[in-house]
């Protein structure tokens, strides 16, 4: 008669069994994003521009008046023969009209749409948009914010090369400024993190977001799903949620170099960073099924794969093939995350990522809480 102890022990033996397993499958997860996704940014080449398209930047802002005083010179002065520039000043009560109208004499190619406050709001950012790209005189457009500046006077040219080929979307790719302290850190990795997704997943021909700081179209795509008209409702989704809807396999193009990407300024305070996040988040719920579990599965395989790990350890058991998997798994990562963190000006954070990752996992419940007001 077979023992109660052995019984017991063989139980356990099974369960043991059981979350290796499930620890290995979690590792193989992810490894096969790394492979299969985020390894294509590593042989990213952008596509040289062949011929001139001329470009109609917009910029909607709203109260924006010491940054567009730093940064519009700068998208002004870019290093390409046909464009124009066309700055949405939605409801404004600061000096930018002011400057907007001075910047005009100077610049021909600069043109300026005034949203006057009636009293009511029109989701506006998506109004201004939609107001922008009707003044427009050309019928390819690039758009950023009055937050952000071009990392280099050729910045526009390089990012036109996504316009060839027929392309009707450009993706491109957008970080934040270098500071000190460990939010500025978790930033900007949460940032290169989230574009060495949406970038490697658009070249792998599954395109599901941009950001609308750094991103393109063309006046046919936007006519063909009608504009914002889907989801004018939901107050973000200008960038994302267009592309999520517009973006196929065949009609997008990603650019990513150090000069075809755009700077911002980044928060500096926890708070404010989550009040931003949560209003990045607002729109996940609303992207197409398909896109909504690649992008579940990959950080809950990252939560099973650490969980996993500590609570063998702590059990005593398979302790060498935790520390190869762990060890594994982030140089590899830190290998292929290397040039495009590089292009996105964020090399300093690889030997850390792990640890960014790690406080990331706990932040991101947060983030995904929904406001008690409608955040605008």
């Amino acid at each position: 008669m077979i023992s109660l102890k052995i019984i017991i022990n063989n139980i356990i033996a099974n369960q043991e069994n059981i979350l290796l397993i499930i620890l290995i499958t979690a590792f193989a997860v992810q490894i096969f994003y790394q492979l299969y996704f985020f390894l294509r940014l590593s042989f990213h080449k952008n596509t040289p521009p062949k011929y001139i398209i001329p470009l109609s930047i917009i910029i909607a802002s709203r109260n924006e008046f010491e940054n567009l005083k730093k940064n519009l010179p700068l998208f002004l002065n870019q290093k390409y023969p046909e464009f124009e520039i066309i700055v949405v000043n939605d409801r404004s009560w600061d000096q930018s009209s002011i400057l907007l109208n001075k910047l005009k004499k100077e610049y021909q190619n600069l043109k300026v749409v005034e949203i006057t406050d009636n009293g009511t709001d029109h989701f506006a950012k998506k109004l201004a948009l939609t107001l922008g790209i009707k003044a427009s005189k050309y019928n390819h457009f690039i758009f950023s914010d009055a937050d952000c500046f071009p990392n280099s006077n050729l910045w526009l040219k390089e990012i036109s090369g996504g316009f060839q080929k027929k392309k009707e979307i450009i993706l491109g790719g957008s970080t934040y400024k270098r500071q000190k302290g460990l939010l500025n850190k978790l930033i900007r990795f949460d940032t290169a993190h989230i574009a060495t997704m949406y970038l490697s997943m658009a070249k792998a021909k599954i395109p599901y977001m941009g950001v609308g700081r750094n991103l393109g179209y063309n006046n046919d795509i936007y006519e063909k799903i009608r504009g914002f008209k889907s989801h004018y409702h939901i107050p973000s989704g200008d960038d994302d949620l267009f592309v999520n809807e517009g973006a196929n396999k065949y009609n997008t193009s990603v650019i990513l170099s150090k000069t075809s990407i755009t700077v911002s300024n980044p928060k500096t305070s926890f708070k404010d960073w989550f009040i931003q996040k949560r209003r990045h988040h607002m729109t996940n719920h609303h992207y197409k099924f398909k896109h909504k579990l690649l992008l579940i599965i990959y950080p809950i395989s990252i939560v099973i794969f650490y969980f996993l790990c500590f609570y063998l350890a702590y059990l005593g058991i398979f302790k060498h093939l935790i520390i190869y998997l762990i060890i594994s798994r982030n140089i590899l990562l830190m290998l292929i995350f290397f040039k495009p963190f590089k292009n996105l000006l964020c090399i300093d954070l690889l030997i850390a990522s792990p640890i960014y990752e790690i406080i990331l996992l706990f932040c991101y419940p947060i983030f995904q809480l929904k406001p008690k007001k409608a955040i605008k």
